[in-house]
């Protein structure tokens, strides 16, 4: 606004020009008081805006601040599931290393136990067959002796039939 300048008159200014002056104040000021009411209503809906803008961004902060948890929750659940899994795994590899080592421990032992088990047969069977082979080489004996004994029987009958047909007297046993 600016300030009006009156003419002088008698008495004083120009009713008029004041009247006028006047009532373009009066237009002026309404003008800046609606400007001014339509700022206040742009800064207070501004204000709200500032505020629900704040408000979202306190919740987008909040659920950046859920995620960034839930992030390192998940990461610190997935070494904790990695760290099981390798924990779980070495004593699954201990527990198998154990067990085959009892199993090839058992299979030595069974291995050798049979070792031993086939070599008692095997020195059993020899003497079997050493056996047999004295029993064999017995009859074997037994057998020249009976052969000789029916080689004699056979001589003898023969000497005794030749006696007989020859009308001749037996030879006692004890010259045969």
């Amino acid at each position: 606004m600016e300030t009006p300048d009156f003419k002088r008159v008698f008495r004083g200014y120009d009713p008029e020009a004041v009247d006028q002056a006047w009532a373009e104040t009066d237009r002026q000021l309404s003008e800046a008081n609606a400007a001014h009411k339509e700022l206040r209503l742009q800064i207070n809906s501004l204000r709200e805006q500032n505020s629900e803008w704040g408000n979202r961004l306190k919740q987008y902060n909040q659920i950046e601040k859920d995620l960034r948890d839930a992030l390192l929750s998940a990461q610190r659940i997935a070494n904790q599931v990695k760290d099981d899994a390798t924990i779980q795994a070495d004593e699954l590899l201990n527990s198998a290393r154990n067990e085959s080592e009892t199993l090839l421990s058992e299979a030595a032992r069974i291995s050798e136990s049979m070792e031993t088990e086939v070599e008692t047969m095997l020195i059993e069977k020899r003497l079997e067959i050493i056996q047999l082979e004295e029993q064999i080489k017995g009859l074997a004996e037994q057998k020249t002796e009976l052969q000789t004994q029916v080689n004699q029987a056979i001589r003898y009958l023969e000497m005794a039939k030749g006696s007989f047909s020859s009308n001749q007297s037996p030879l006692p046993l004890d010259k045969v």
